[in-house]
């Protein structure tokens, strides 16, 4: 049968460096690491996609004044806006990549756990 008999919880002794308010220090500290990051990521990314829709539309607009201009002729007005946009699309898909690094290199600065 079973013994009905509650056996007090073991606590590990207490020291000054896990007191709770030191845990709540470094939890603190390590979220507050971690959203600097991920907002400084998130602009470096947003800034990246301003800079790729800048180029893709300063090409478009130079492809369209070629054509205006009867420099081009409409063939080589959509061979040139299919360029500037493969090369756009793959500037965009680099994008992750370089948040995501620019995230770890911010946090490997400084330990989270410290």
């Amino acid at each position: 049968m079973a013994s009905t008999q509650r056996t007090p919880l073991e606590r590990p002794a207490a020291n000054s460096a896990d007191s709770p308010r030191e845990a709540f220090l470094a939890l603190t500290r390590g979220a507050a690491r971690m959203q600097i990051a991920a907002c400084s990521a998130a602009a470096r990314s947003l800034a990246g996609w301003a800079q790729a829709a800048d180029r893709l539309a300063q090409t478009v607009g130079e492809e369209l004044l070629r054509r205006v201009d009867g420099d081009s002729d409409s063939a080589e007005l959509v061979a040139g806006i299919t360029r500037a946009t493969s090369a756009h699309l793959r500037e965009l898909s680099v994008l992750p990549r370089t948040a995501t690094d620019h995230f770890d290199a911010r946090l490997a600065r400084v330990p989270i756990d410290n």
